[in-house]
């Protein structure tokens, strides 16, 4: 799961090396990540159905090992064109990092052991944005940025061959009849994927514009600002391990999924105020928006393997994804769009605000369509 985003974040983290060796353009360096987006965007579902063909541990070395070569063609590439064709071979690996993980725990973990096994595997994805975005410039400036991502490349290849060695043997479903009701995907998974739109769509918008904004209108110096983002992944990271434990154990997807929206909501709203009250607020703001803008991965991801029918977790997986990259490819460049027309951060929010809303609203509505997990008190029933 790092290894998914290592790519496009290291592209943020490398800008000033990238645009000085390679004579590339800042607008060149959004199109790099919006290669790597849109590939995994539309690769998701394909990567999905795939790996519930193949099985588990093919579909885990396959993406473990393209992200190892996309980051050593970084490494290796001599133009902007170069560089964008391994952003792409990247996109390939991300939009196979949940389908595959999750075939592996839904094959390897019993139901109501599975919590705190997937609030460890998405907690990579943060995880890896703190390590990058503290550590990454200074190993660039001490080696050189093609080095640093060398380096990279290496462990991605050490846990290439530490994966091989550690799963024995492949498993997979029966696959299902053609036509029969496994090949159909229940109710709740549309109803995942509406929810993984409007929340993607959030979480690119901040992803992209909190760092600037929290400069801009709260005066916080360059680092300051970037180190804002950074306190998102810890929270956010934290808040994933907590969440899909509870959330199978205690509290039911749905209703974890509402709550976490509506935290998401308040991170907006607090935000939104944080000019009027100084520059602590920016911090708080960013907390709460990690604990529901990012915790709420873990569950969904959860809620998908419980909900997909044993034949296509990948494939229900894959969708999951793309919508929420899709949400993700979206939103920033339209709240940058609005932030350029009214000249301020308010409006933008105040949109996302709405999103997340309607995220909630989403999941209340929807919440007995779906399974209780195990030891639950949900009133979801089981769907069509």
């Amino acid at each position: 799961m790092a290894l998914g985003v290592l790519p496009m974040f290291s592209i943020g983290v490398l800008a000033p090396f990238l645009i000085d060796d390679l004579e590339i353009s800042r607008a060149t360096l959004g199109v790099l990540v919006s290669v790597t987006a849109g590939v995994s965007a539309v690769l998701s579902p394909v990567a999905g159905d795939l790996f519930d063909r193949i099985g588990d541990r093919p579909g885990l070395l396959a993406v473990l090992g393209t992200g190892a070569v996309s980051l050593a063609l970084m490494a290796a590439a001599a133009t902007g064109v170069a560089l964008a064709l391994a952003m792409a071979l990247a996109g390939l690996c991300r939009a196979g990092c949940n389908p595959a993980t999750n075939r592996l725990i839904s094959e390897r973990v019993p139901v109501g052991r599975r919590g705190w096994i997937t609030g460890i595997k998405q907690t990579g994805e943060t995880v890896a944005i703190v390590l990058i975005a503290s550590a990454l410039p200074a190993v660039a400036l001490l080696v050189g940025w093609r080095t640093a991502l060398l380096i990279l490349a290496l462990v991605a290849a050490l846990m290439l061959v530490a994966a091989g060695l550690a799963i024995r043997g492949t498993h997979k479903p029966e696959p299902a009849p053609l036509g029969g009701s496994e090949r159909r995907m229940p109710r709740s998974i549309w109803v995942l994927n509406a929810y993984n739109l409007l929340m993607g769509a959030g979480t690119g918008a901040v992803a992209a514009y909190l760092p600037l904004y929290a400069h801009q209108e709260g005066g916080l110096s360059v680092a300051a600002a970037g180190a804002v983002l950074t306190a998102t992944g810890v929270v956010g990271g934290a808040t994933r391990l907590v969440t899909s434990h509870w959330s199978e154990a205690r509290w039911g997807y749905p209703d974890s999924l509402a709550v976490l929206a509506g935290v998401a909501v308040a991170s907006c709203l607090v935000l939104i105020a944080a000019p009027q009250i100084g520059a602590t607020a920016y911090w708080i703001g960013a907390g709460i928006w990690g604990l529901g803008g990012l915790g709420f991965g873990a569950v969904s991801m959860l809620a998908t393997m419980a909900e997909a029918h044993d034949s296509s977790t990948g494939r229900a997986s894959g969708l999951v994804v793309f919508w929420f990259s899709l949400g993700f490819t979206i939103a920033a460049p339209a709240f940058g769009w609005i932030v350029d027309r009214t000249d301020s951060y308010a409006p933008g929010f105040w949109l996302l605000a709405a999103l997340y809303a309607s995220a909630m609203a989403t999941m209340v509505a929807s919440r007995r369509i779906f399974r209780a997990p195990p030891g639950t008190a949900s009133l979801a029933v089981e769907s069509d």
